[in-house]
């Protein structure tokens, strides 16, 4: 059991293919998670439609996770960085800092907002963050790579009480988690097919909402739950048609055989949503007001 999930060489195998490729087929913003479709989305074409649902799932996240006006907030998992420009820019949140370990994303958003105080972005996992007092922690589409197809269940529950456990001593006293994952819906646990685990994502796997429930237990209490798979269905299926209309300049950026595999996976996962197998979660998780953390020493960061 590697109780490690992905590393650092596999999520550089599917996020570092090349930011121009990604540039094609995401929003103008390139948020590459489920959209939060709603009122309000039907001016414009597909495409304006999901680059306003996108906005939209980002303020839900800022919002729940506290960031508005707050003073530092740690984003796992920050992209390219649009949560957070949203958050600096719009929401006049202080100061954020972002983790990834995709050395093209942490090379993006360093070359756009370097020598700033309001950005840092580190290349490193959460295992490996130690700073502390966070006003909020933001987490949207990593913790499908925190676990692998070998973890069963048990090991799976133990690193996401860690991830937890990792919140719980990073924020504040009663401040907030909000996360978004897939997880498994009606498909057995350990069921994508091996197309997805191999070719494109390798290294992870998806957790199921009694996993994290039980991992939560005892270390955050769980405030708010969505599941939204309908927004990730319409995501991916526009994800999938843009990437199919701009196929030749995709295949010039990269090759044949990577642009056939992305525009099935996305088919896949557009699939996997309507059918249920696959959820969309979205849940807010807080700290108690006052709860007894170890204290550690000198707040540090490791690049």
């Amino acid at each position: 059991m590697s109780q490690q999930g992905a590393s650092a060489r596999d999520i550089q195998h599917h996020y570092d293919v090349g930011d121009d490729f990604y540039r094609l087929w995401l929003d103008p913003n390139m948020v590459y998670s489920s959209a939060m479709y709603g009122d309000g989305d039907e001016d414009g074409g597909e495409p304006e439609r999901l680059a306003a649902a996108q906005t939209r799932k980002l303020d839900y996240h800022i919002e729940q996770a506290g960031a508005a006006g707050a003073g530092h907030i740690l984003d796992v998992g920050c992209g390219w960085g649009a949560c957070m420009r949203r958050m600096i820019e719009f929401h006049k949140t202080q100061r954020v800092t972002g983790l990834t370990l995709s050395e093209q994303q942490a090379e993006h958003i360093a070359w756009r907002h370097g020598g700033g105080d309001q950005y840092a972005v580190h290349l490193q996992s959460w295992r490996e963050h130690r700073a502390r007092g966070y006003d909020g922690i933001i987490c949207v589409g990593a913790l499908e790579h925190f676990a692998d197809r070998h973890d069963d269940r048990d090991a799976k529950i133990a690193i996401y009480r860690r991830f937890f456990e990792f919140c719980r001593d990073a924020l504040k006293p009663g401040a907030a988690l909000s996360l978004q994952t897939i997880a498994y819906g009606d498909l057995p646990d350990g069921g994508l097919d091996p197309f997805i685990t191999e070719a494109i994502f390798p290294g992870s796997d998806l957790p199921t909402l009694d996993q994290l429930a039980a991992a939560a237990r005892g270390v955050l209490h769980i405030e708010r739950l969505r599941n939204d798979p309908d927004d990730y269905e319409r995501t991916c299926r526009q994800w999938a048609q843009t990437l199919i209309e701009r196929r030749a300049e995709a295949t010039a950026l990269t090759s044949e055989a990577l642009v056939t595999n992305y525009i099935r996976y996305l088919k896949m996962s557009a699939a996997g949503f309507r059918q249920r197998a696959l959820y969309l979660l979205r849940v807010t998780l807080r700290t108690p007001a006052s709860a007894p953390r170890e204290r550690r020493g000198p707040a540090v960061v490791r690049a």
